[in-house]
């Protein structure tokens, strides 16, 4: 199977290309997705696609020098630019660097499958015979993962589905009995923002590289979670007894502390017997891993055989969440700040605290803002879907995340005070209807009018009836129509005044809105 990663600095497009890509039916993958050429060119040296699809007009590294870069530093990679754009310099940057396609947006299936199955062709021909076997065997190791993630997720629970995968993937330990351990990290954002600009992605590749060497396993049999923030490893019971264990997870954390400068939060289950059990062992090594202590440095580690004691009395008390519900409610932002505040004091003065008892608290206070704020959840989604929770292994995070918190509701307090009239949908229409002949993005929107683009996104689409790009195409398209019915201008013109560069682009999107090209449209209304 061919891996293929999407370039594109536009959310929408990476979704939209991969999405056609899945339905091809050909003998591809998509396993990255990268916002611009610098991104791109560092998710490489981990994912190690054999086809890109790029965008060529991106911020920070433009499509052209991305080319360039690629094709100096992975040439055996084949290339698709999909682009907008049919400027000279565009063409030409795919020519000297050996692209296999280049087609503009915006692109059929047809054309795309075609575009595929030529870039197929060409890493086919490029291939040697140990490059297959290495991309083998790196299939294997994904498949492997990939096998361990359903497993434990519980995708797959058919006993004889599990033996025969496990067969297929020659997994030899499938029937034996093991322990599992989960590994997360703390300071997992700070330090993926300060050495991998950002990158979860590339954070877990360099932690799970780490742990394959600590292993020294050629085929460790290790997975990522489905919200991709940690790392489970299997310990078969016939090759590691609790000594062993503790002496690896150890080395590892040693080794993430001195290449990543951060610590490991560790969870060891019981012995399982059988793969079907899988998420029996995860459920176990996870409630094992958040037996650690919140506030501490160094390696955390607790196993079912040796568990660290907890404490079971909550932080908040019931008429603490009353209050704080009754002030979020009110609109009280001073009490409601108040009251967080001294919910993380109180933490910071309990060092028994444990990371289990700060998300129990967290989900009770967050269940009391999306209850008494309407709207708050829909508004602020990245605080109420759990993987920021999820994620809290110290007191610094704890205290990004509460004021990050106070700071939504705060937010969400003032937004619902203003009129009708103020509504930013209502703002953002005037805009875009004012400018719709601009460049701008669903992006652009949310960082002018200070929003989550997600959150805009649904919001747009509730108030208007059509989606972002829906509502600026039919704006450019009514503009179109109306120049074309009273006006003797040229078509490559009116292009450019409702805002498309090239004009064999403005025709195709022209005919997918009113059936008729611009021309035929123009003899039409004139007749």
């Amino acid at each position: 199977m061919y891996k293929v990663m999407v370039v594109d600095d536009e959310t929408w497009g990476r979704k939209s290309i991969s999405k056609m890509i899945s339905e091809l039916a050909l003998d591809v993958e998509i396993i990255a997705e990268a916002k611009n050429g610098q991104e791109a060119l560092e998710l490489i040296r981990m994912n190690k696609p054999h086809i890109v699809v790029t965008d060529m007009n991106m911020p920070i590294m433009n499509g052209e020098k991305f080319l360039e870069n690629l094709h100096k530093l992975h040439g055996d990679i084949r290339v698709i630019v999909i682009s907008g754009y049919s400027q000279f310099e565009y063409l030409k940057a795919a020519l000297t660097y050996q692209a296999s396609e280049y087609v503009l947006k915006p692109i059929s299936l047809q054309e795309l499958r075609n575009a595929m199955a030529k870039a197929i062709d060409a890493c086919r021909d490029y291939m040697s015979l140990q490059q297959q076997k290495k991309i083998a065997k790196d299939i294997l190791k994904l498949r492997r993962e990939e096998f361990l993630q359903n497993l434990a997720g519980k995708r797959i629970t058919n006993l004889s589905d599990i033996h025969n995968q496990a067969e297929e993937l020659r997994i030899e330990t499938a029937n034996g009995t093991y322990r599992l351990g989960i590994f997360m990290f703390r300071q997992f954002n700070e330090v993926t923002k300060t050495k991998f600009h950002g990158n979860a992605d590339l954070f877990m590749f360099s932690a799970e590289n780490i742990l394959a060497e600590v292993i020294r396993d050629e085929n460790p049999l290790a997975f990522k979670s489905d919200d991709r923030m940690s790392i489970g490893l299997i310990f078969p019971e016939s090759s590691y007894d609790m000594e062993q264990i503790v002496r690896c997870v150890s080395d590892f954390h040693d080794a993430v502390k001195r290449m990543l400068s951060t610590d490991v939060v560790a969870g060891i289950s019981n012995v399982i017997a059988g793969f079907d059990r899988l998420p029996e062992a995860n459920g176990a090594a996870n409630d094992e891993l958040h037996r650690n202590k919140l506030d501490f440095s160094g390696l955390s580690f607790s196993s079912a055989e040796n568990p660290i004691a907890g404490t079971s009395a909550g932080i908040l008390t019931s008429f603490d969440l009353k209050a704080l519900g009754h002030a979020i409610g009110s609109g009280n932002v001073k009490d409601g700040r108040k009251l967080l505040a001294e919910f993380v004091q109180r933490v910071g003065k309990r060092p028994s605290t444990t990371i289990r008892d700060v998300h129990r608290e967290l989900a009770k206070i967050l269940e009391i803002a999306g209850t008494e704020a309407k709207g708050l959840a829909a508004a602020f989604p990245a605080l109420f879907d759990g993987g920021q929770t999820a994620g809290i292994l110290d007191f610094q995070q704890l205290e990004a995340f509460v004021a990050h918190l106070a700071e939504a509701i705060s937010s969400h307090s003032v937004d619902n005070d203003q009129p009708e009239s103020a509504h930013p949908i209502a703002q953002i229409v005037a805009f875009l209807d004012a400018n719709y002949f601009e460049d701008v993005s669903l992006i652009d929107m949310a960082t002018r009018f200070h929003m989550d683009p997600s959150y805009l996104s649904k919001l747009f689409k509730s108030v208007t009836d059509e989606n972002f790009i829906e509502y600026v195409t039919r704006k450019r398209m009514e503009k179109a129509c109306e120049l074309l019915r009273s006006s003797d201008r040229k078509i490559n013109e009116i292009a450019e005044l409702v805002g498309y560069e090239n004009q064999r682009y403005f025709s195709q999107v022209f005919k997918k809105f009113t059936g008729m090209t611009p021309s035929e449209y123009r003899e039409a209304k004139s007749s």
